[in-house]
């Protein structure tokens, strides 16, 4: 279930330098911004990218390294699946979860399950960065550094909440879309994420979206 959550804010998603010259946005600089993603992800039908993914952690003072692919759509539809070093597939497609390891495949009905519900809602908002408007399951604080803005994201939702400090999404002002995304666990670990490749409104196989 880590795994699973890990996933889901990929997004999501981000460290970029956490410099002295980074400021807290105010408040009218946070609507803008919300507004401004939020406006760019209603305008996003389908996203795929290639990602690498750095877990830092803490007891070992060690880096592991993976890498990746991911798909979206906005009919709800999301591929998240790791290629090396080893092969992970997490599928989000027609409300059920599809999750396979190796030769081990699992299929989880959405509809009766709360925590799926849960994780499908946050990672298909994360995707584009549309987590920003969702006070349900994060408190938000927004920064303002040079070209990026950072968004400082503090989990609500309990099974979040036991696990992660904190989530922060980065943007490059220029395309207003998440591009990496830094998760501090509770014991110190850190997971970044960052997206590569990314391309928007190409079509995507429904092929994409199955498991076999």
């Amino acid at each position: 279930m880590k795994r699973f959550l890990i996933i889901i804010l990929m997004l999501a998603i981000i460290p970029a330098m956490m410099a002295q010259t980074m400021r807290k946005a105010t408040a009218a600089e946070t609507k803008s911004m919300v507004e401004k993603i939020n406006s760019m992800a209603a305008s996003i039908k389908t996203i795929s990218c290639s990602f690498t993914q750095e877990k830092e952690v803490s007891m070992l003072n060690d880096k592991m390294t993976s890498k990746g692919v991911m798909y979206y759509t906005n009919a709800g539809k999301l591929r998240w699946e790791y290629t090396s070093p080893y092969s992970y597939i997490f599928v989000i497609n027609n409300n059920k979860v599809t999750m396979k390891s190796g030769s081990k495949k699992s299929t989880v009905d959405m509809s009766s399950s709360k925590l799926f519900q849960a994780i499908a809602r946050i990672m298909v908002s994360s995707v584009t960065g549309k987590s920003l408007s969702n006070s349900r399951d994060f408190d938000l604080t927004m920064y303002c550094y040079n070209k990026q803005w950072c968004a400082h994201l503090v989990p609500k939702e309990a099974n979040m909440k036991k696990m992660f400090k904190y989530i922060r999404l980065y943007f490059n002002t220029s395309h207003t879309m998440v591009y990496k995304v830094e998760m501090v666990e509770k014991n110190g670990d850190t997971t970044t994420i960052r997206l590569k490749n990314i391309e928007t409104n190409k079509q995507i196989s429904n092929s994409k979206f199955s498991v076999n």
